[in-house]
Parts: C-alpha cells; structure tokens; sequence
C-alpha cells in the first residue's frame, strides 16, 4: 500500500509581468519607496567649510549672549552695589 502525495488545492494566480520599479515607488509601504526616503532623509555629513562657518556662528551668538547679558540690567540689588561702587 502506497501514500498519496499531498495536492495543492489552492493554486496561486501567476502574474504575467512583475510589478516595475514606479509602481513599488508608488506603493509608500514598499521596501523600495522606505529606501529611498531614508536614503533622502539621512543625515548628510559637513564639509569642513561649512562646519567652520557653523562654528564662527556659534562663537558669535556666544559672545552677542554674553555682551547682553553683562549689559542687562540685574536688579535692584545689582543697582544698590554699583551705587555703593560710585560712592567708593
């Protein structure tokens, strides 16, 4: 006695043509279209100069925040010790 092969009862339908690489793009859960926008997204290095300029920025705010922060006025207690110095 012999065992039956089991049959596939429920047979796939076969595309003709596989889906083109628009059409993947088009679909934004493909794998394709997911590349492509992290690839778009992804952080792009600085070249020297810009980084150089990013940082003279930096310096700059750095010392335009200091300069107003020294020319701000404190208080009243800042206005009492710069009275009590002129007296001095």
């Amino acid at each position: 006695m012999s065992r039956s092969k089991k049959k596939r009862t429920g047979l796939m339908t076969i595309l003709d043509r596989p889906p083109s690489k628009k059409e993947f793009l088009e679909d934004p859960d493909s794998k394709e279209s997911r590349k492509k926008k992290a690839l778009a997204e992804k952080k792009k290095p600085q070249s020297v100069y810009e980084k150089g300029r990013s940082e003279k920025k930096s310096q700059a705010q750095k010392d335009a925040e200091a300069a107003a922060h020294a020319a701000a006025n404190k208080g009243r207690l800042a206005d009492k010790i710069k009275a009590a110095h002129a007296k001095k």
